[in-house]
């Protein structure tokens, strides 16, 4: 995962609404989400079996991942960061000092907290209520101008995607980012040979009226979203 656009209120219908997109290489194979662990849905990396974004509906929450930059120098075999959003929140600071940079965003209701690690320290941050922008490069190191004037959705479970997210789609279709770390929402480049892009996205709502999760494979103008069905 590499970017999370969050919108925060606790005292709303919808206290979570949550958009992210994944970027990697695009050859990298993957599973659609699912519950592909007990009690947890989300896409699967078929590589290394961990997850990019993770929908607990029983607690509820979700858990984000996004590689933290710049990279940790090459130290031997880490372990998969795609562990992280099936572990518990949070895990020991002494366990994630043995993986690669990254930030895990988790949000709930009642409180959203981001636990980062950038191979010098491992920090704790507790999010205001408010819209943030979750990067590669940090917490609200950008902005991104389409989430402040977003209208709030209704995203009751069983809508079409359409009827339940209405603008929040285009907020996924494109868009640049501006601030430290300025680059477009969606990409798409060759790095080593090699197809890295923004492969899925995924809008998640946690409030009142339940869980939300909804998830399409091709983010853009066209993309195609469709609802992840979740246990009642």
């Amino acid at each position: 995962m590499c970017t999370v656009l969050l919108r925060f209120d606790p005292d709303a219908t919808w206290p979570i609404l949550l958009a992210a997109v994944r970027d990697e290489y695009l050859a990298r194979p993957w599973e659609p989400p699912a519950e592909h662990w007990p009690g947890r849905f989300g896409g699967r990396d078929s590589t290394a079996g961990g997850t990019w974004l993770a929908v607990d509906p029983a607690r509820p929450s979700v858990t984000a991942l996004l590689n933290g930059y710049p990279p940790l120098p090459p130290a031997g075999d880490r372990p998969t960061r795609g562990s992280l959003p099936l572990a518990h929140f949070p895990p020991e600071d002494d366990v994630l000092r043995s993986f690669d940079a990254f930030h895990l965003v988790r949000a709930e209701p009642t409180e959203v907290a981001v636990t980062s690690w950038d191979g010098a320290r491992v920090t704790h941050t507790l999010l205001e209520p408010g819209n943030h922008v979750i990067v590669n490069q940090g917490i609200d190191v950008n902005a991104f101008a389409p989430l402040d004037t977003v209208s709030t959705p209704n995203p009751k479970p069983g809508l079409s995607s359409r009827e339940a997210w209405g603008d929040w789609l285009a907020l996924l279709a494109g868009g640049e980012f501006t601030g430290a770390a300025e680059r477009p929402l969606l990409i798409r480049k060759e790095v080593a040979g090699l197809l890295y892009g923004s492969g899925s996205a995924a809008l998640v709502a946690i409030g009142e009226p339940g869980v939300r999760y909804d998830f399409t494979a091709n983010p853009g103008p066209e993309a195609a979203w469709s609802e992840v069905p979740l246990p009642n």
